[in-house]
């Protein structure tokens, strides 16, 4: 598997990318729904009513003309149906609907902004977690090499011991150094089992999947790695998701100003319709209307005066936010590549380190077959050469890892893969 593959399947399956995805629709879906506050509503309603009327009257009575009007009582039931179409449509409002769209436009590209961001975490941690488990395979390839030697060299001591010209000592100090070896080898193990399964779980994969990863291309020399600050820093401005959310989320503040202040405005809307009744069966109504309705707003208790002054405040508060974020971007990119450089420099020196300790290593060795060294100058070689192993696998990480958070910090993790190796 490559790095590039591993990172596909964590987007596909990381649940932040997945939430980010969601929240970033649902905000496209709002900006869509702005707009329709542009167009004519219109809407048909259609329902039959039973009207049932009961009058009721006592023992009797003599009416105006002289003639008796006799008790009792009288029901009247009636169906009426109506059916109602209706159209309003709000042609002037002062601005209201313009400035929602534009504030609910960049809610979306804020929210775009952040999956993006969200993105480049998810990004960073995988690309974080492979390089930790390359390391501690690393390291554990370097252990197995020191293993191998401290047995060559135990077993050189005990053969000199049995041929009587070595001591005790050397013998023991050896099977004791080949036991040590074995413990850090068997230790390292243990730390790539858990890197495997940090690595797996940031893929989104159960932490016991095994994964069979590719080498990664050796790192370059220093002067190819290089890279210059302020350029990073400029560049950064544009790339940063975070950014990028900030200037979106400034823009939705004063769109809201706009719309604040066209509460104040006058608005013009227009409004006709059509209803039909029949009383049982027999249409007994047409009623159509249309009419423009012009509403100026007068006093509303200074609430639109202080909501405006609202508005205005949290766009200061967002343009304050994003200046903030806008320096500690700065910062970062910065330390990040500060980091980088030093991890930079300790490359060359911790391979000309590895050099130096195996030809060490191997000359006292010599020595020691050949009766010219002594064990100890053996045992002192053996661990020079065990630390500048560990030493140039530890800087071959960071250097990894310093590259991807620079990466992360400008703002564009395909630095990470497009850098040269």
């Amino acid at each position: 598997m490559s790095l590039q593959a591993a990172v596909d399947i964590a987007l596909c399956r990381n649940p932040r990318t997945a939430a980010a995805w969601a929240a970033a629709q649902a905000a496209a879906a709002g900006a869509g729904a702005a707009r329709g506050a542009l167009l004519p509503q219109i809407d048909a309603q259609i329902g039959p009513n039973l009207n049932r009327s009961q009058s009721f009257r006592g023992t009797g009575f003599v009416d105006g003309n002289g003639q008796f009007i006799g008790g009792g009582a009288s029901t009247t039931t009636a169906t009426t149906t109506s059916v109602r179409l209706g159209l309003n449509w709000l042609i002037l409002d002062g601005g209201a609907r313009a400035g929602r769209i534009e504030a609910a436009d960049a809610n979306a590209q804020a929210l775009s902004a952040q999956f993006d961001e969200t993105t480049q975490a998810v990004v960073l941690e995988v690309v974080s977690a492979w390089n930790l488990l390359e390391a501690n395979r690393a390291v554990e390839a370097a252990n197995l090499a020191n293993l191998d030697f401290a047995r060559l060299s135990a077993d050189l001591a005990a053969a000199r011991k049995a041929a009587g010209v070595a001591t005790s000592a050397d013998r023991l100090q050896g099977e004791t150094q080949a036991a040590q070896a074995e413990l850090t080898l068997i230790q390292t193990r243990g730390n790539v089992a858990s890197a495997a399964a940090r690595l797996a779980v940031a893929m989104g994969l159960p932490p016991g999947t095994a994964l069979s990863l590719g080498p990664l291309a050796p790192l370059g020399s220093v002067a190819v790695l290089a890279r210059d600050a302020e350029t990073l820093i400029t560049q950064a401005e544009t790339l940063r998701p975070d950014l990028r959310a900030a200037r979106a989320q400034l823009e939705s503040a004063e769109a809201n100003v706009r719309v604040a202040r066209s509460a104040g405005r006058p608005s013009l809307g227009f409004q006709a319709s059509n209803t039909l009744s029949a009383l049982d069966t027999d249409i007994d109504r047409n009623l159509t209307s249309a009419g423009i309705t012009l509403s100026v707003p007068l006093f509303s208790g200074w609430t639109t005066r202080y909501q405006i002054a609202q508005a205005r405040a949290q766009a200061a508060q967002q343009a304050a936010t994003l200046e903030q974020a806008r320096q500690s971007a700065g910062l970062a990119v910065w330390q990040a590549n500060i980091a980088y450089e030093n991890a930079l420099a300790s490359l060359s020196p911790a391979r000309a380190l590895v050099s130096s300790a195996t030809e060490s290593a191997d000359l006292a060795q010599g020595r020691y077959r050949a009766g010219t060294g002594t064990f100890a100058d053996l045992l002192n070689a053996q661990s020079a050469l065990a630390s500048a192993r560990q030493q140039l696998v530890q800087a071959e990480f960071n250097t990894r890892t310093a590259q991807a958070e620079l990466a992360r910090a400008v703002g564009d993790m395909t630095r990470y893969q497009e850098a040269p190796q």
